[in-house]
């Protein structure tokens, strides 16, 4: 449970750790369920609950402060509980506010996709990075609630991956009818990742299509989650066949002779 409260005179969040229930089974569950299917990046991390989900936050975010990405500030502790600065808007509150501004829509996701792109530079994966858990303060992006440490389950690769495939699924709602803009700022992003990356981000989006084209016919959300392997799947592919190309053209000689034709 996370509340807002006024620490020092300053807007601040009281977030406490409550125990889970049921969740062990689920991610059992759904954890063979990825192996079965091959999609390490959707395995789930394990969710601590109480001290224990405090402690992981609490390491989360000095890694992240670290690789320089914007994360709250720990302004206080206690038992099962932090205090943490205020970093602006979420995201999805600002995405909403501009349904109906295309740019200034495309525009958000955009400077959203450079801080994950960015921090993964640095070597830095969220895990869960959809747009409840970005804020926007009108010039800076940060993130919030990283309790859980997907590094436990998969590589880095993976949990980077991971984070682009998230962060389709939850831009895909602000996208019903515009998939083809939003693949467009995910296929610019992806581009600049590694090889690693790209290539399980498009294995998985391909594991999954079959099931996304089943699911789009069960509901909004199962919809939007379609979306979001469609729109990953497009978007990595390009990324895959030039990499792939490149590394064709490389390998007889050392030198890259495709890039000489934009040159």
């Amino acid at each position: 449970m996370i509340q807002k409260i006024n620490f020092q005179g300053q807007r601040a969040w009281l977030k406490q750790y409550e125990p889970s229930h049921h969740r062990d089974l689920a991610q059992r569950l759904f954890g063979r369920v990825a192996d079965r299917l091959d999609v390490a990046a959707l395995r789930p991390p394990p969710h601590y609950a109480g001290e224990c989900a405090k402690q992981t936050e609490l390491r989360r975010l000095g890694e992240l402060r670290a690789q320089g990405v914007r994360v709250p500030e720990v302004l206080g502790d206690g038992k099962a509980t932090l205090i943490l600065g205020d970093l602006g808007t979420s995201l999805a509150a600002c995405m909403r506010d501009a349904a109906n501004d295309p740019a200034r829509l495309d525009a958000l996701t955009a400077a959203a996709a450079d801080a994950i792109r960015d921090a993964h530079h640095a070597g830095a994966y969220f895990g869960q990075p959809v747009p409840r858990n970005i804020t926007f303060d009108g010039k800076r992006i940060g993130f919030i609630d990283v309790e859980e440490d997907p590094l436990e389950v998969m590589t880095l690769a993976q949990a980077q991956a991971r984070d682009w495939l998230y962060f389709a699924y939850g831009a895909s709602k602000r996208y019903e009818g515009r998939a083809q803009a939003l693949t467009a700022v995910l296929h610019e992003h992806l581009g600049d990742e590694s090889e690693a990356v790209v290539a399980h981000a498009h294995h998985v989006a391909t594991r999954m299509d079959r099931f996304a084209r089943v699911g789009s016919h069960l509901g909004r959300y199962m919809s939007l989650a379609a979306q979001a392997v469609f729109v990953v799947r497009a978007a990595s592919a390009l990324a895959v066949v030039l990499g792939l190309a490149l590394w064709i053209d490389w390998l007889p000689d050392g030198e890259f002779d495709l890039l000489k034709l934009f040159t």
